[in-house]
């Protein structure tokens, strides 16, 4: 061994780090206690000084991306990292620390004549088997947190936890949050885990529930058959989602939710859905509405009373929460109950007091129903609620009572209230746990603490409104940073502060709400906040913004025979194009696999309007994600494409892999203590947007619907036998890209390629050569939504009728090629057609004009303009004489091509036609005995009319 003296003790902070060099190598230092731990001094990913570092329990965290090692073993505890951290020997004598390079920390471990095994934590001490036993009925929030407290304040009988559900306890805010958004991960829900189960030594009995009491022999009858004797029992059995009582009521598709199984039904027909009704104007009813409209999908919400939160907030401040849900496109429907539900053919119809509704599913948050009945049959007293004191005790000695099923112990605004809340849980349960064990001290009373998240927002709110209250506001409407309270009418002291986004305001309101004197609104300048709560009869700007659409843009009764102008020209209309359909349940085309072949390679794209970044992970799979930096918005990737091994913003360096997780936020932790990012910064829930991803025969689709079908399902038997014709299994080539710009409406360019019609009188090129000609066997098909379509026609050597010469003035008698070989068709498809024209809605022309291969990627920029991009590509396959002939044959297409510049300017007169003389409206009446879809004649708008079907059921117009 060769120790080196490297420092002296006292010269390193306890629980810090000092950076050292010995022999050319960085060290880091660690000091914790009388021990010094030892590392390489260079973080592993992206050669950061550790000393640098935040030290925290026995971690060391880099101060560049957040990578986590082990101090004492050098272990990569998370990403970034890949590689483990070298660690060096090192010890204390006379005060001076050594280290040896030679050999490292964990084999002088192994050396060491210690009997135990360094860091190795106690045994927890087994419990008395003699003591009387805990019986816990419940397996919740509240449940948890009383094991926790008893073992804690030192009980030491056995545990018993008997929970109907098959889980563990969780936590229930999740539920409504995190797994419908997609985001859900039970171990960080979990309130006690398996190892903490067996750690604390309880013996668990789950999936079975507590069915009787016997309070005067204290024992307790499970459903299973089996008893257990208890010296102490908590009721913490916590309640049950109300129902609705109407017939229909528990059909296929309505869902009620209060389980993990619940939420994750709930999910499953959001998925599948694009409207649902909401019934229940509260937390969990907004919030279900909330999930839906972040999935996309249409939202009814029915409050049977005149106003939101009616029966927690002044009518004022349900009226804030109504605005917030309205902005976000909830059509709220006040007033209304529901009579009956009945299942018809695609849906459910819902019987309401103010009429129909049929929609894909219905969601139910109309409050819970605490669960009493053991408490009841044990003769503890209840009032709506279990009655106990701040120790949890009921009117029955040896019993308990915890959360949601428990009433607050002490009178709140007067009365006694139940407070579902996750605060409450803990805290009931906790007291219990203390009080179990012997503990009789009371913690000082907390104002009761809710939160929610809505629509983006984060709401907390503190305190105890009540209807009756006066509301004040100050900041901004309905919208982050607004900060409203209530007062009690009669004494003007604050009685709840809500704040939206702004946490600093809870911590400043937990004083208000003791300060005894009157709230001076005009010192802070809030506003006095009227009641709002109007039927949407009185006032008309009540109307959800769907319904304010809806009657703003009507569709002319004559059907789909004409289009009205504002189709093509409405900024609104182009807005909820991109909500609705871009960012709808539709898979866009974002990339050719060939662009993105080896790992770290890279292509900016786009989903709409929307700028994303389409990768290829280290592990070949395939991620896309917006080009938009979670912190100040930078779209960090600047290259059109490329290979990388990260994505770094250029504004403040936050870093991201190539699967969009943020891996690096520069000194996250400040320096020298200050600074830095909130300690409860969570990288994992700061990652890019990531979307859905599907590839088909090499070609690269993204969503940002969840659950979205298969592409194969998405296309449809007949316009995927095209799509495969094309795409036939070789493996595409990349040949090249171009782009440009044209002064439009995207639609139009939909519109050009289902409208044969024209292509039989515009194109000098196609009617003179035969490509596409009226006459010619030819087929205009449409998939069954309407939205997919494919042009096609074989190529004819027939002589063009003087009859038909007449009716086609593009036709250019005697008109010759320089070079012939541009005609020329290989046959080389398993198809009958020469030219095919596929149309993928929303953004995706796929181009099989002869030989000539290209992707047409349609970028809308506004209702007036909109980016071509043009993939041309061949197949692996192919020899040099073969590529040459693709891209000569490429010349047919493009901005500057044989027929593209005709498309482009036909498309700009068109959209000056509007913009010049607006108010107008389009007619598509040829072929009319087919109303809408495949024709078998190029003089038909058939496959227009079916676009537009389908564009005015995802747009919400009748």
């Amino acid at each position: 061994m060769a120790w080196r003296k490297v420092a002296r003790l006292d010269a390193l902070r306890d629980g810090g780090v000092v950076g050292v060099e010995v022999d050319g190598t960085p060290v880091a230092l660690f000091r914790i206690g009388g021990e010094v731990h030892a590392t390489h001094g260079i973080c592993t990913h992206a050669l950061a000084f550790l000393k640098d570092g935040h030290v925290e329990d026995g971690t060391i965290e880099c101060p560049l991306h957040q990578g986590v090692f082990d101090i004492r073993t050098g272990k990569a505890l998370c990403a970034p990292l890949t590689r483990d951290l070298a660690t060096y020997a090192a010890k204390v004598e006379g005060g001076e620390v050594f280290i040896d390079l030679d050999m490292s920390s964990i084999h002088l471990e192994l050396d060491s004549d210690s009997a135990e095994p360094a860091g190795a934590e106690p045994a927890p001490p087994t419990a008395m088997r003699g003591a009387p036993a805990l019986v816990v009925a419940g397996a919740g929030q509240a449940a948890a947190a009383a094991i926790r407290a008893a073992r804690g304040a030192g009980f030491a009988g056995a545990i018993h936890l008997v929970g109907a559900e098959p889980h563990l306890p969780y936590e229930r805010p999740p539920l409504s949050k995190e797994i419908l958004s997609g985001s859900f991960d039970f171990a960080s829900a979990a309130r006690l885990s398996a190892e903490e189960a067996d750690a604390l030594e309880v013996l668990l009995h789950l999936g079975v529930r507590v069915e009787a009491v016997d309070a005067a022999a204290q024992v307790v009858t499970l459903s299973d058959g089996s008893t257990l004797s208890y010296g102490a029992l908590l009721l913490a059995t916590g309640g049950a989602a109300r129902r609705l009582a109407v017939p229909g009521g528990d059909l296929p598709g309505v869902h009620h939710l209060r389980t993990i199984e619940d939420a994750r039904a709930v999910a499953g027909a959001l998925a599948g859905a694009r409207r649902v009704l909401v019934v229940g104007g509260g937390f969990i009813g907004l919030e279900l509405a909330s999930a839906a409209r972040a999935r996309g999908v249409e939202v009814v919400l029915l409050e049977r009373e005149a106003e939101l939160m009616a029966r927690l907030l002044p009518p004022a401040l349900g009226a804030v929460f109504r605005r917030v849900a309205e902005k976000a496109g909830v059509e709220v429907r006040r007033g209304i109950g529901v009579e009956a539900i009945n299942q018809v053919e695609g849906g459910l119809a819902v019987a309401t007091t103010a009429g129909p509704i049929t929609v894909d599913a219905v969601l139910v948050g109309v409050g819970l129903v605490p669960e009493t009945s053991l408490a009841g049959q044990a003769g503890c007293a209840v009032e709506g609620g279990i009655v106990v004191d701040a120790a949890g005790r009921t009117s029955v000695p040896g019993i308990y009572a915890a959360g949601d099923c428990a009433l607050h112990h002490a009178l709140l605004r007067g009365r006694r209230r139940r407070l579902e809340s996750w605060q409450n849980a803990e805290e009931q349960g906790a007291a219990a746990g203390r009080a179990i064990a012997g503990d009789t001290e009371i913690p000082a009373e907390k104002a009761p603490w809710f939160w929610t998240d809505q629509f983006g927002l984060n709401i907390q709110m503190t305190g105890t409104p009540d209807a009756t209250d006066t509301v004040v506001a100050a900041g901004p409407d309905a919208a982050s940073g607004a900060v409203y309270r209530t007062l009690d009418a009669a004494t003007g002291r604050v009685t709840a502060v809500i704040a939206f986004d702004d946490p600093a305001a809870i911590r400043a309101g937990r004083a208000e709400l003791y300060d005894p004197t009157p709230f001076d609104a005009a010192a802070v300048g809030a506003r006095l906040v009227g009641s709002e709560a109007t039927s949407p009869e009185e006032d008309d700007m009540s109307a959800s913004p769907d319904v304010q659409f809806a009657k703003k843009y009507v569709w002319p009764t004559e059907g789909l025979s004409v289009i009205p102008d504002w189709v093509y020209t409405d900024e609104a209309i182009y807005q909820r194009e991109v909500e609705n359909i871009f960012h709808g349940r539709t898979w866009n085309f974002v990339a050719l696999e060939c662009e993105i072949e080896n790992p770290g390679d890279f292509i900016r794209s786009n989903v709409g309007p929307t700028p994303v970044v389409v990768a290829r992970a280290e592990d070949g799979s395939i991620h896309v994600f917006e080009n938009r930096c979670a912190h100040r918005a930078a779209e960090f990737c600047r290259d059109l494409s490329g290979n990388a091994k990260e994505f770094v913003c250029p504004y403040h360096q936050w870093s991201y892999d190539l699967k969009g997780n943020l891996v690096g936020v520069p000194f996250r932790r400040g320096v020298d203590g200050k600074g830095g990012m909130p300690k409860d910064f969570k990288p994992a829930e700061h990652g890019l947007r990531q979307l859905a991803v599907t590839t088909h025969r090499g070609v690269v689709f993204a969503s940002y619907a969840e659950e979205m079908e298969s592409f194969p399902d998405y296309l449809g038997p007949e316009v995927l036998r095209e799509f495969e014709a094309t795409f036939d299994g070789r493996k595409p080539k990349l040949l090249g890209h171009y782009r440009h710009s044209l002064p439009g409406n995207w639609k139009l360019y939909h519109e050009n390629l289902k409208d044969p019609y024209h292509a039989t009188l515009l194109h000098t090129f196609l009617v003179t050569f035969g490509l596409l000609v009226a006459g010619n066997k030819s087929l205009m098909l449409a998939d069954p939504s309407g939205r997919h379509g494919v042009m096609a026609s074989a190529k004819s050597d027939a002589v063009v009728s003087e009859d038909k010469k007449k009716e086609m003035r593009a036709y250019k008698e005697g008109m010759t090629l320089e070079e012939p070989r541009f005609m020329d068709f290989i046959d080389e498809f398993d198809s009958p057609w020469s030219v095919t024209m596929a149309t993928i809605w929303p953004n995706l022309i796929v181009q099989r004009e002869m030989n000539t291969l290209g992707i047409r990627h349609i970028v809308p920029n506004g209702p007036n303009e909109f980016i071509m991009k043009w993939t041309m590509f061949g197949f692996e396959g192919d020899d040099e004489e073969m590529t040459r002939h693709r891209l000569r044959q490429g010349n047919l297409m493009g901005p500057a091509g044989f027929l593209g510049l005709e498309d482009n300017e036909a498309i700009k007169f068109v959209q000056d036609g509007m913009l010049g003389i607006p108010g107008g409206e389009h007619l598509v009446k040829l072929d009319p005995d087919t109303e809408a879809g495949t024709a078998d004649t190029l003089i038909s708008e058939a496959a227009i009319r079916a676009m537009y079907r389908h564009w005015r059921d995802a747009m919400g117009i009748a």
